[in-house]
């Protein structure tokens, strides 16, 4: 290892690479001092696949201090590994994992779900009811199979032209591929099969379709991530352990998480934090507030000391990026990804009295792709970012889902410390498929 001022870095002294978006990046700091230890890393045990059957495995509980996100929707079990963040990396590999939906129990009529809801106010458990009602025939359940695995999770319904919105990790079986079979129930108790129109796994989002002749789809509507705050109620739909058309409610926990979309911890994206209740399948399946509107799509879990869910824990991805990744899914075949150009590490905050020796306090430029974004916008080696479209960057990995964001050829803003003074820029941002 190798002491730089007091932190000690794992890996490649800490550093991201920013240029090659689909190498395996190990380099996440980890800040120590003497025998105390910060953690940055999450656990990756592996993958444990299931028979056919989608039977369910349970996943290993996670050590002292360490982390575990579990995606719920297919037919494997992984806890995700958040390492170091690659800033406006490529699409990436593989997806993170989930646990197989299984029990299936289904419902043919789209005013029923169960409320389970975290608010006690009975004016918003009211209020819960009658989103409920109005979203559930929006809400659809998600089975899949590639003839050795099953799962199965949730999606939403874009359109009348039979678009259906879930995660990539619900219908490849975290796989590359999609699965051999797909089939999808709708709120009346019409089965369909499916096809893809489009997989991306660094938003771990997919678009699927079905033949709309005769269906009465009912269209979702979309809802502005951006104006969420803390503590706003919210509701989760979808199928959980297969049992179709359950309702869970809570508050927004914060509007501006990143969470790995991907196994390696490659794909950053920006996700909200939740208290509602998400389980295995859920996954692809909306989070609404209380007009109705779709602000997120489920995706993760946060794994507990023993093994189960954490309380309070779940993460969706945010419904803004939700829509452009689905809406350029749909327009061309594939959604775009921003790309930098730069390796950054983080950087130690201010404490007033010299630097911190446990938390980060910006992301630090430590070389620049020639003819790179960055390069174009005039970033250097040493420049600290610490603000990026608006909101604080503190770590690696928030400057790198910000970046992942936004499309391919937008504008990002840039807040960075340059020695004693402090600088905008705007990055016109690269493609990251380009870079692969």
């Amino acid at each position: 290892m190798t002491q730089n001022n007091g932190w000690f870095y794992g890996g490649n002294d800490g550093v991201t690479d920013a240029t090659r978006p689909m190498q395996n990046v190990n380099g996440q700091a980890s800040y120590q001092q003497g025998q105390n230890a910060y953690p940055q890393a999450y656990a990756s045990p592996g993958y444990t696949y299931p028979q056919a059957a989608a039977q369910v495995s349970a996943a290993q509980a996670a050590p002292q201090n360490t982390y575990n996100n579990k995606r719920y929707g297919a037919g494997v079990v992984l806890t995700a590994a958040l390492l170091a963040a690659l800033v406006g990396g490529g699409v990436g590999a593989g997806v993170g994992g989930g646990i197989a939906a299984s029990n299936n129990s289904s419902s043919s009529t789209s005013s029923r779900g169960s409320v389970s809801s975290n608010i006690s106010n009975s004016s918003t458990v009211a209020g819960v009811a009658e989103t409920a009602k109005k979203v559930l025939p929006s809400t659809v359940t998600i089975m899949a199979s590639n003839g050795s695995a099953s799962g199965g999770g949730s999606g939403v319904v874009l359109d009348k032209a039979g678009h259906i919105l879930t995660n990539h990790h619900v219908v490849t079986l975290e796989s590359s591929r999609e699965a051999y079979i797909i089939e999808v129930r709708l709120s009346d108790g019409t089965v369909r099969t499916a096809t893809v129109v489009g997989l991306d796994s660094a938003a771990d989002l997919a678009v699927l379709k079905i033949n709309p002749s005769g269906l009465d789809l009912q269209p979702i509507t979309w809802g502005d991530s951006s104006k969420l705050v803390s503590g706003e109620a919210v509701v989760a739909l979808g199928a959980p352990y297969r049992r179709s058309e359950s309702v869970t409610a809570g508050v927004v926990s914060n509007a501006n998480r990143v969470q790995p979309a991907d196994s390696k911890g490659q794909n950053y994206i920006p996700m909200i934090q939740v208290d509602v209740p998400i389980n295995h399948g859920n996954s692809g399946g909306p989070l609404v507030n209380l007009k109705g509107e779709l602000i997120g799509i489920n995706a993760q879990g946060q794994a507990s000391q023993d093994g189960g869910t954490a309380d309070g824990m779940a993460f969706s991805i945010t419904s803004n990026y939700a829509k452009r990744i689905s809406s350029e899914i749909i327009a061309k075949g594939k959604a775009t990804h921003g790309y930098l150009g730069a390796s950054v590490k983080n950087t130690p905050a201010d404490t007033g009295s010299g630097s911190s020796k446990l938390i980060p306090g910006g992301v630090e430029i430590v070389s620049v792709e020639s003819n790179s974004p960055a390069a174009k916008a005039g970033l250097r080696s040493g420049d600290v970012v610490i603000e990026a479209d608006g909101h604080a960057v503190t770590k690696s990995e928030e400057l790198n889902g910000t970046v992942r964001a936004a499309a391919a050829g937008s504008d990002l803003k840039l807040k960075i410390k340059r020695g004693s003074s402090t600088q905008d820029i705007t990055v016109t941002l690269g493609n990251a498929d380009s870079q692969k």
